[in-house]
């Protein structure tokens, strides 16, 4: 589903645009959300904690242009999971494509549909939540309002047209219409059961873009949960040539 729960989003954020007439499409507001990701880089060290006990330490690079959205996501530590690498391509134009190098094989592969499905480095998140979906490809209505942390947002259900294609059975996203912030998401299996629930906990403006610093998903099915906290973060840095490429998912 869109990238509210996916872990780019947290680390690249939204910046704030104001496009009044959005509010009133529940489809032109979801795709101001995804469209509303700074353009520059931005460089982050996070951690990724579970309620079965366990922690993860990231470095995420990403980079946003007008035609992809590029991220590079290397596990730092422990030293059981360390050294896996992940690098994702979100295209205007064209296919999305996401690879994954598992150091245990010495092997990079790019990942399919079916991989998408699966937990994330064993966290709450699936693969398929680090990369937003065709906006298109989903039926979206207003279904209220509610106050999350102080900001008046309009819920926005999103049910996708290819229902056997997806994992979800649907989404409903609590957005913040004045700064493009999606706060909160549910998600429904395809049996129409409540599943996860992702939540915004932290926001702060960093270089004149909203930073969401702590998010959760919890799946109530499983009564898991898994926190995503962002320890440092810069925009606009520089990145070295080659970043974002299959030559150094390998190195």
């Amino acid at each position: 589903m869109i990238r509210s729960a996916t872990i780019v989003a947290a680390f690249a954020t939204v910046l704030t645009s104001l496009a009044a007439s959005a509010s009133d499409d529940p489809q032109a507001l979801v795709q101001e959300v995804r469209d509303s990701v700074p353009q520059t880089t931005v460089r982050s060290r996070v951690t990724l904690t579970s309620s079965r006990g366990w922690e993860r330490e990231l470095e995420i690079l990403s980079e946003k242009t007008d035609e992809q959205l590029a991220s590079f996501i290397e596990v730092l530590g422990p030293q059981d999971v360390q050294g896996t690498r992940f690098l994702f391509f979100e295209r205007t134009n064209e296919a999305d494509e996401q690879h994954v190098y598992v150091p245990l094989i010495k092997r990079a592969m790019r990942i399919a549909d079916d991989t998408r499905k699966q937990a994330f480095l064993g966290s709450d998140f699936y693969v398929s939540d680090l990369v937003a979906p065709d906006v298109d490809a989903y039926a979206y209505r207003f279904v209220g309002s509610e106050e999350i942390l102080d900001r008046t947002c309009r819920l926005v259900e999103a049910v996708p047209k290819e229902p056997e294609e997806e994992i979800y059975g649907k989404a409903i996203f609590a957005v913040d219409p004045a700064d493009r912030l999606i706060l909160r998401t549910r998600f429904f299996d395809p049996d129409g059961d409540l599943l996860k629930i992702w939540r915004a906990e932290k926001l702060e403006r960093i270089d004149g873009h909203w930073t969401i610093l702590r998010q959760t998903v919890a799946n109530v099915q499983d009564d898991t949960t898994s926190t995503l906290i962002v320890e440092d973060i810069d925009y606009g840095v520089d990145l070295p040539g080659g970043t974002f490429t299959r030559e150094r998912l390998l190195r």
